[in-house]
């Protein structure tokens, strides 16, 4: 099997779509997770990206490659969303959406214009390096020691996914013949690509894993708690069980024992 664009990108196609599936699947099971809905979606949008690429060797429109480079970018800012969501931290959607727009704007004009390659490659690598960056900077700064072979995994992924997303301009800077994906449709792929495919690979199956990391985290903690309160609980009954006996012969206050009951002399 040749190793040319069409398998390059019926492999990310079927790969991102299994990825999406059982996202999906994850964010049914474990509803509590909101990152595996946004990263669910983040899949998605990676699958129709291949798929826009795909249809695009046969039908040449720039609106086809538009479509890939939105749905590509739209899907960054997901993952980096959903990695924020799993740690807890709050999102800036209408910052996203911003960025989105001027991203539209500015590449859908670079192509109604028919500009050169090299501005093109500049506006994806200053949209696309930044929001990969900003995955691997939320999992790295997380200082949790049980997190493990999951972080480093899925810091070896986005650090190749942040340098992948240079490779655009990389290429066009040096002339080459092969350009990216999302620049050019090259009748032959080398191996560079398969190892920016591989980071992203590296990149989701991490964060799967790291997903799950926190859950037992979260379940082993909990179950801590509840047998600490369990046993404190049992602790103070027995407390109350010892003291029981001795605290019911002791008089009650402003109660008078029959010893201490008299009859009062006089009339009544």
């Amino acid at each position: 099997m040749r190793f040319d664009v069409a398998t390059f990108t019926s492999l990310c196609l079927i790969t991102f779509l299994c990825c999406a599936l059982i996202a999906t699947v994850l964010s049914r099971m474990f509803a509590q997770v909101g990152a595996f809905r946004l990263w669910a979606a983040a899949f998605y949008l990676l699958a129709a990206a291949s798929a826009c690429f795909a249809l695009r060797s046969a039908w040449r429109t720039d609106f086809l490659l538009f479509a890939t480079a939105a749905f590509a970018l739209q899907s960054r800012i997901l993952i980096w969303a959903g990695t924020r969501a799993l740690f807890g931290v709050p999102m800036a959607w209408r910052t996203a959406f911003i960025v989105t727009c001027a991203f539209c704007v500015l590449y859908g004009g670079a192509l109604l214009l028919e500009l050169p390659m090299l501005p093109r490659a500049v506006l994806l690598a200053l949209f696309f390096a930044p929001y990969r960056a900003a995955t691997l900077y939320e999992v790295c700064r997380r200082r949790r020691p049980h997190l493990g072979m999951a972080r480093t995994v899925v810091a070896i992924g986005a650090t190749i996914a942040t340098l992948g997303a240079i490779v655009p301009l990389t290429l066009v800077l040096l002339d080459h013949a092969n350009l990216a994906l999302l620049i050019g449709n090259p009748r032959t792929t080398s191996a560079v690509y398969a190892v920016v495919f591989a980071g992203d690979v590296l990149l989701a199956s991490g964060l799967i894993v790291l997903a799950f990391k926190l859950l037992i985290l979260e379940r082993d903690m909990l179950a801590t708690l509840d047998r600490s309160a369990s046993e404190r609980l049992a602790l103070a009954r027995n407390s109350r069980t010892s003291l029981g006996p001795a605290t019911a012969r002791e008089p009650l206050p402003h109660h008078d024992e029959p010893s201490q009951r008299r009859s009062l002399s006089g009339m009544v």
